[in-house]
């Protein structure tokens, strides 16, 4: 474990693996690199992961005096790979981190190898703008441990089947764990402002790399087919030159909590060139 200091913070990341390849993991709002941990140790013994904490979340700083948007990110990415020696890697972002990853790949498509965008989208509908607005205020009001967040998130994110299950019912206390670990009330009201707001439609067409997007079929927050204002997953395989689009059948946001050996399996596969 190191950090790496670029524009003026400082971000956590961890590489280890046994693989030759480099793969760059990019978490959601709120959850940091914990929400890969379903699926990190299936990685490992294929690549060379890269766990890290986006600026304001997990293990990295956390300033509140920045506005937030996928392209800082981008931007932040860009120079912590340059300052660990990392010319090029696959990237898998999930939720606002697949968000980041096509910011990334859109300013720098140098950089990546192979690209997988899950459970991300392009530009937010007004359904997803609700989605987020609710989110900020319920943080604002409860914090970011509060059960009503947890509860928002979780029935927004997982599957009517997935919650109904053992497992399932006690993912609300678990997110509110994650939650209150990993992020602070001003810095998670950014990050809806900065799914709200955004339009990486543009960076579409300048993705150079071999692309998987995923999704659950059960994905209410950032469905397979947005509204007419939006641009979910099935418009970036249409819009992202020979990407694929692998559906999670039955699963809701999170495929990887949910579908964890399923969704591992996808992903090695199309990282290492096999049909998915």
């Amino acid at each position: 474990m190191a950090d790496a200091h670029v524009n003026g913070t400082r971000l956590w990341y961890d590489v280890h693996g046994e693989g030759d390849e480099h793969l760059l993991q990019i978490g959601g709002a709120g959850f940091a690199h914990e929400n890969f941990g379903f699926v990190t140790h299936l990685m490992t013994p294929h690549f060379k992961v890269i766990e890290f904490d986006l600026r304001g979340y997990g293990l990295s700083d956390r300033p509140e005096d920045c506005e937030y948007s996928m392209d800082l990110w981008a931007d932040d990415i860009k120079a912590m790979l340059d300052e660990i020696g990392v010319a090029r890697t696959h990237v898998h972002g999930t939720s606002m981190g697949g968000m980041v990853a096509l910011a990334f790949a859109g300013r720098y498509p140098e950089m990546i190898d192979r690209l997988i965008l899950d459970c991300a989208s392009a530009k937010s509908d007004f359904m997803a703008r609700g989605h987020w607005e609710v989110w900020k205020r319920l943080a604002q009001s409860y914090g970011m441990g509060g059960e009503p967040l947890a509860l928002e998130i979780a029935t927004k994110c997982l599957s009517r089947r997935f919650l109904d299950t053992e497992q399932g019912r006690s993912t609300v206390g678990v997110i509110q764990g994650v939650l209150d670990r990993n992020c602070s009330v001003p810095v998670f009201s950014g990050a809806c402002d900065a799914m709200a707001t955004m339009d990486l439609r543009p960076y579409a067409a300048k993705v150079a790399s071999p692309t998987l997007i995923m999704c659950g079929s059960e994905d209410c927050l950032t469905p397979i087919d947005a509204g007419p204002d939006g641009a979910g997953s099935r418009w970036l395989a249409e819009h992202i030159d020979g990407a694929q689009l692998f559906v999670v059948e039955g699963s809701g946001h999170t495929n990887l909590m949910e579908e964890p050996e399923l969704s591992a399996r996808v992903v090695i596969d199309f990282l290492q060139g096999r049909p998915v």
